[in-house]
């Protein structure tokens, strides 16, 4: 759409009353369009900035993960708990980026009598999916008390029986129910 050039004093002022008004509301619709796009165009530039410095903190976060890494792989073993329902038994699997070790923990009924003195048993007795969520809590607590890492970073047990898990975890202090058996 074209731009209208502003009129002379004394064409403006020869228009009708309503026309001078359209046109002066035209006129200040031009102006504060021109603001905003100046506004528009500022806004890219410090996005644009922004950005930019994004940028490099990530690559850098990336440099400094990578030495990190190189220092202790150790830093960054995880843990999953998996259930496998042909047998209803559950498995700790520990990985890093040099080995894999699984640890078998026992059937779910074997586990939940482990673990009774921490929990209420309706909490856990039918869900397995809170049982996993329980152990994987259980087990980060206690994983550098459970597993230990040779010169190549391969892992192995330190602890490998429920029995030992239970008993670290109860020195942890971190559960959060309580049950006296009479």
């Amino acid at each position: 759409m074209e731009k209208l050039k502003r009129i002379s004093q004394e064409k403006f002022d020869s228009l009708k009353k309503d026309e001078k008004e359209l046109l002066l509301i035209y006129y200040k619709t031009i102006e504060k369009e021109s603001k905003l796009s100046k506004s528009l165009a500022k806004s890219r530039r410090k996005t644009k900035k922004v950005k930019e410095k994004l940028n490099k903190v990530q690559i850098s976060r990336k440099e400094i993960l990578n030495k990190i890494k190189s220092i202790n792989q150790s830093l960054f073993t995880s843990s999953t708990i998996v259930c496998d329902k042909r047998w209803n038994s559950y498995i700790c699997i520990f990985k890093n980026s040099v080995s894999q070790k699984s640890l078998y923990l026992g059937n779910h009924k074997t586990i939940v009598n482990a673990l009774s003195p921490f929990y209420s048993n309706e909490e856990f007795i039918d869900s397995q999916d809170f049982l996993k969520k329980e152990l994987k809590k259980i087990i980060s607590t206690v994983q550098d008390k459970l597993i230990k890492h040779n010169d190549s970073n391969e892992i192995s047990f330190k602890k490998n029986k429920l029995k030992n898990i239970v008993e670290l975890y109860a020195e942890s202090g971190k559960w959060d129910y309580w049950s006296i058996e009479d």
